[in-house]
């Protein structure tokens, strides 16, 4: 089952609506883009061997970037990239793996995103 066009994402208490651009194979892409900078969300899926166990892995990887383009004087765009990825042998119960992520976002986002905040102050 494909995700919907457009996929909605939130910034700062603002919608952001991406529409897609590209479907291929086992990914999809999707982007708003403005006069002063784009939203892109990528949706992967793949699968590998682990060869030290020889079992299939499924990868699930999602990418959002923010890209703000420059203004006079400046030259460079700023790039904001924010990703997460979910590995799940194959044959495993997808409800475990499910549980696994949502609490690892749920601490992530925990009290207004302070844990975010801490890792982007380098603590560990």
């Amino acid at each position: 089952m494909a995700f919907t066009d457009p996929q909605t994402i939130t910034v700062n208490a603002v919608a952001k609506d991406l529409v897609k651009i590209n479907q291929d194979g086992y990914s999809s892409e999707y982007l708003l883009r403005s006069t002063d900078g784009e939203f892109r969300l990528k949706i992967r899926n793949s699968t590998y061997r682990d060869k030290a166990r020889n079992v299939l892995i499924d990868r699930h990887n999602v990418e959002f970037t923010e890209t703000v383009f420059p203004v006079a004087p400046a030259t460079l765009s700023t790039v904001r990239k924010t990703y997460f990825v979910i590995e799940n042998q194959q044959g495993d119960t997808l409800a475990d793996v499910r549980y696994d992520a949502a609490a690892l976002f749920a601490w992530a986002t925990a009290s207004s995103g302070a844990n975010i905040t801490k890792m982007l102050n380098s603590e560990s």
